[in-house]
């Protein structure tokens, strides 16, 4: 049987990419080489990629997984890969195109009596059983031996995490990124029209409240320049933000409630808000008899620093208490990103079907709340790994800023579950 440098090649549209990508990632991680552009920067850069999709789509893979949809319909790269891989499949009697339908658009040279997979009727997951098992049919083994869980998160690429005004968030794909005392310098790769419609409409932005977050770093930032560069199917955007400081005097250690709960103990509270999703339980204000704080907000039991304290309280307390906690302090200052729940469940929510993508989303989003709400100075430690669908595990260390010459800046450090899903 011919040797093929690929077992399966992808040709998808930038909309669809959610798809393309989790089937990528499924078949990586059992060990199939899979052609997936992302995977193959390296090799691409500086290439004529005319040339080098009408070899691959045609020659180097044993299937051809095509996500049919509207908008494969009307890309040029998409045809150019559809041409080429049917090109192939006109020379060959067995099948080497693998429709997977996204809608109802019809594709030429697609016949409606070719065999297809519909992913409305199906998940991913099902369809890299059906394609697992016709490879293996075909005794084909996987061409690598199945990769590390950290090739795969390199695989994937590295992303950055704006939030507009709005709120709408959008994790990039990135080229490369700089940040200097002043600003930040990025190369954005948009991986649909979605991603070039969002930079678009931040060209006419020029508030401070855009939150930027990258690794462990966050900044609020304004444009400054956007340069826009078109070549084939792929869209570089020149991004180039201002660092905005105002948050620099911001008083973290007036976050004081009245009560004896100390600023460290509001941070490491909003700390596992954002990480555990740990919330007051005001529905135990409906008591009329409880005895301590303990009892009236009854956290959940690896909950730490509210079970140093006390005393009777009262509602207004507890409303106080959560006031804090979504980002009050003292002096009366509103953050600019206030704490109201985790945003985790609903990022997987969203992109749980791709485990290593929402990972590496849940961790920018929550370094983006760690420090654009005031919380840390420095994140120290922040891992998380998936338990099974409905858990995330975090285990987290972060500086506050120092409170005086003498005394070291506190750390906050604690591990426990996030809940996924209701």
């Amino acid at each position: 049987m011919q040797e093929y440098e690929y077992d399966v090649t992808l040709s998808f549209a930038g909309e669809d990419r959610t798809h393309a990508e989790a089937l990528a990632e499924l078949l990586n991680n059992d060990g199939y080489k899979v052609f997936y552009d992302k995977y193959e920067w390296a090799r691409l850069w500086g290439a004529n990629l005319y040339d080098e999709f009408s070899s691959i789509y045609k020659d180097k893979a044993r299937y051809c997984v095509m996500f049919v949809s509207e908008h494969y319909a009307e890309k040029l790269w998409t045809n150019h890969e559809r041409q080429t891989a049917q090109a192939r499949a006109f020379q060959e009697s067995e099948a080497y195109i693998l429709p997977i339908l996204l809608d109802d658009t019809e594709i030429p040279g697609i016949l409606p009596t070719v065999g297809y997979l519909d992913l409305r009727s199906m998940s991913i997951e099902d369809v890299y059983s059906i394609l697992s098992e016709k490879l293996q049919e075909d005794s084909l083994q996987p061409t690598t031996n199945p990769p590390t869980s950290t090739s795969v998160e390199n695989n994937i690429g590295e992303f950055v995490l704006l939030r507009s005004v709005n709120g709408s968030l959008r994790f990039l794909s990135f080229i490369e990124a700089r940040r200097d005392s002043t600003g930040i310098s990025l190369k954005v790769l948009s991986e649909s029209s979605e991603d070039a419609g969002f930079l678009r409409s931040l060209r006419d932005t020029y508030s401070n409240a855009l939150a930027f977050a990258y690794k462990e770093d966050a900044a609020w930032v304004s444009i400054e320049e956007i340069v826009e560069t078109t070549a084939g199917s792929q869209t570089v955007c020149e991004v180039r933000f201002n660092i905005n400081d105002s948050n620099a005097n911001y008083d973290f250690f007036g976050d004081m409630t009245g009560m004896s709960i100390s600023a460290d103990q509001i941070a490491e509270m909003r700390a596992r808000r954002i990480l555990l999703d740990e919330k007051l339980d005001i529905g135990a204000l409906s008591q009329d008899n409880f005895s301590d704080i303990e009892r009236a907000t009854l956290y959940t039991e690896n909950t730490s620093g509210i079970r140093s304290f006390r005393g009777q309280v009262d509602t207004w307390e507890l409303d106080l208490l959560e006031a804090h906690i979504h980002g009050m302090s003292s002096s009366g200052y509103e953050p600019g990103l206030p704490v109201e729940e985790s945003p985790i469940p609903g990022l997987y929510r969203q992109f749980g079907q791709t485990p290593e993508r929402f990972k590496k989303f849940a961790r920018l989003i929550s370094v983006l709340y760690l420090k654009l709400s005031n919380t840390v100075e420095d994140i120290l430690k922040l891992d998380l790994e998936l338990l099974g669908p409905a858990q995330l595990q975090v285990e987290f260390r972060g500086r506050r800023p120092q409170f005086a010459v003498n005394e070291a800046p506190s750390i906050l450090e604690f591990k426990g579950i996030c809940p996924l899903s209701e």
